[in-house]
């Protein structure tokens, strides 16, 4: 526990023309005496619009002020599914000084949080969280195509039968079966792609939340879960739920936690 201050921030999506870069610059070179921790909690690079490589390489200045934080400020990176690839370098210069994680779990005043990116929630509607990530961590890796990402995948699912298997297997479709499905045809698999390939502020919020009181019910109970994915910013203390936020179009949300509780901010 810590009399100090905790800043989670998600969904930068350094790499896109949309992301409020110079802000978030701005943000980090001006967190304050009183902040002992920042979250980064996914999303902060864009990898599924453009590669990786390239993305890192464009933005080590970000990169080398983050690393230049410690010993004063404790850096935790929960990874999402727009990066779900550094979750790769675990045992690189990178991933030790980022602490790379899937989820993360803190204290403070008394109350446990635990903060996940929210892709977590994904899987309540489209599959299993483990096929989950290996979709996300494929579209990762497809280079500055992917920007056109569904309609690569759509197009490779003629070529062979790895990639159908993947897509399969994510919304729980057996092959060996002659009916598997009531509406797994091809059109209904590409439908439930696009779904996926969705922008969040497309999405049904209502949604996102519901499955967010789910999951404290089911796998988080007495903790209070912080999460980013859908670009909503709030705070509900009455339903142990908050939301980073993001930093694309013109936003520039984040959350202040500390020992009287969670406070949504601007920068």
């Amino acid at each position: 526990m810590t009399n100090r201050k905790c800043i989670a921030v998600s969904d930068v999506h350094l790499g896109i023309e949309c992301s409020n870069r110079s802000k978030f610059i701005d943000f980090i070179d001006n967190l304050g005496d009183d902040v002992d921790r920042l979250v980064l909690l996914g999303d902060i690079f864009e990898f599924w619009k453009r590669d990786p490589v390239g993305v890192l390489l464009e933005n080590t200045d970000i990169i080398q002020k983050l690393m230049s934080m410690e010993p004063e400020i404790n850096i935790s990176y929960v990874v999402g599914n727009h990066d779900f690839h550094l979750i790769r370098f675990p045992q690189s210069y990178f991933g030790v000084k980022f602490d790379l994680k899937h989820d993360l779990g803190l204290e403070y005043g008394g109350t446990k949080y635990r903060f996940i990116h929210g892709y977590q929630l994904e899987n309540m509607q489209f599959g299993t969280l483990a096929t989950y990530e290996t979709f996300a961590d494929a579209l990762c890796m497809a280079g500055d195509d992917v920007g056109k990402a569904a309609e690569i995948i759509w197009e490779k699912i003629g070529e062979g039968r790895g990639i159908l298997d993947m897509i399969r297997n994510f919304l729980g479709i057996s092959r060996y079966s002659s009916d598997p499905h009531p509406g797994a045809t091809l059109p209904w698999i590409k439908e439930r792609i696009d779904e996926i390939m969705l922008e969040p502020e497309e999405r049904s919020m209502e949604k996102y939340e519901k499955y967010a009181v789910e999951l404290v019910n089911e796998k988080y109970k007495g903790e209070f879960l912080i999460y980013g994915h859908s670009h909503e910013p709030y705070v509900k203390m009455d339903k142990n739920l908050a939301n980073t936020g993001s930093w694309v179009w013109g936003s520039s949300d984040y959350l202040e936690i500390d020992k009287h509780g969670v406070a949504l901010k601007s920068y």
